[in-house]
């Protein structure tokens, strides 16, 4: 009895070593990616407390895996519509979610839920560290790169209807559950091992680098706080009465959202992976990811992700969160980072046990 219990342990972690070994550089990147969150804790007092921590991590290992699984629930409903959902839904997850498969993914649902709580401190932090300083300068480049217009009046023009605009936030809003969705998706897909592994870590440098180091470099609030972070005109004013106008017809979240996460950093409990922080915009540079992401899958998910890209993009201007080149910036360095972490992937395993999710055949009944 005593060599079986001692055993267990021992066999659980030869099992667990090809994980381990190759997600070894993801972790050295998150750990000191948690390492300078922890500095800046210390350093600027700030940042939740443990328990509050805690919980979020917590959270963030059941979100991600049951928005990935929401995910494909929808993609059954809509494609293969068995006679029996559940039971199709259970038959193919006790099938897909081997022993193998799940410990392979372990080390990464781990080291992604460290990351998110490391990086909501950071950003969190931005301010304390470098107060909102750019947007007036942000602001100007928009217009010289945009032939002395804004481009919110632009996009007011063709968007400016409140159906339209409320379609553009449902999409900026969906972006949460779709970048969930995929990014657990793949951590789970142990058979795509290099765009598995180019996907986290291009996710992880991109938002560290660009969400927290670019952020805190180029910290900006955003054309829906110009008004007050800066004294004198400001030019965002008829944007945001046209936004208020609009949610007077079909209410808008992106109103209500950007009111909670003011009042939040006026009261210093800006705890969220949400604070203020304009430049770069990670909304644009997470989806272009997505984008290059689902071209190496098929086609067909790259022409969606794509366009959904697109959309946020067009959302994140019209809805007042960002200026047009915080989305430039995001996008241009996510697709620098993917193309770095292509470079930079060598030694993983063609192949990984498991078994991928069958698509089956579509059918009504």
């Amino acid at each position: 009895m005593k060599s079986m219990t001692t055993s267990a342990p021992a066999t659980l972690l030869r099992e667990l070593a090809p994980a381990l070994r190759a997600h070894r550089w993801l972790a050295l990147a998150v750990a000191v990616h948690a390492l300078a969150a922890a500095a800046i804790r210390i350093r600027y007092h700030s940042g939740a407390g443990l328990g509050t921590l805690l919980a979020g991590y917590a959270s963030s290992l059941l979100v991600g895996p049951l928005f990935a699984l929401a995910g494909y629930a929808l993609y059954v409903m809509l494609f293969i519509r068995p006679r029996l959902l559940l039971r199709h839904l259970g038959q193919q997850l006790r099938g897909y979610l081997s022993r193998e498969r799940v410990l392979f993914a372990l080390p990464a649902m781990l080291l992604l839920s460290l990351f998110a709580g490391s990086f909501t401190e950071l950003k969190a932090a931005v301010p304390l560290i470098q107060p909102f300083a750019l947007d007036r300068r942000l602001a100007e480049l928009d217009l010289a790169l945009h032939g002395g217009v804004a481009p919110w009046v632009w996009l007011q023009a063709a968007f400016g209807h409140p159906l339209l605009t409320a379609a553009l936030n449902l999409a900026y809003h969906l972006w949460f559950f779709i970048m969930f969705a995929l990014t657990y998706w793949l951590v789970f897909s142990s058979e795509r091992a290099a765009l598995r592994m180019q996907f986290l870590f291009s996710f992880v440098l991109t938002w560290a680098l660009l969400g927290n180091v670019l952020a805190v470099l180029m910290s900006s609030a955003g054309p829906c706080y110009y008004g007050l972070v800066l004294d004198g005109a400001n030019p965002y004013a008829a944007q945001m009465q046209a936004l208020h106008l609009a949610d007077r017809e079909v209410p808008l979240l992106a109103l209500r959202v950007q009111e909670m996460l003011w009042q939040d950093y006026r009261n210093g409990s800006a705890i969220s992976g949400m604070a203020i922080s304009a430049m770069p915009s990670m909304h644009v540079a997470s989806s272009v990811l997505m984008a290059l992401a689902g071209w190496r899958l098929n086609r067909a998910a790259g022409m969606a992700l794509t366009a959904f890209a697109l959309l946020i993009m067009i959302g994140s201007v019209h809805l007042g969160w960002h200026y047009a080149v915080d989305g430039y910036v995001g996008a241009i360095g996510a697709a620098l980072l993917w193309k770095l972490t292509g470079w930079l992937q060598h030694g993983l395993p063609r192949q990984i046990p498991g078994r991928a999710l069958p698509a089956g055949r579509p059918h009504h009944g």
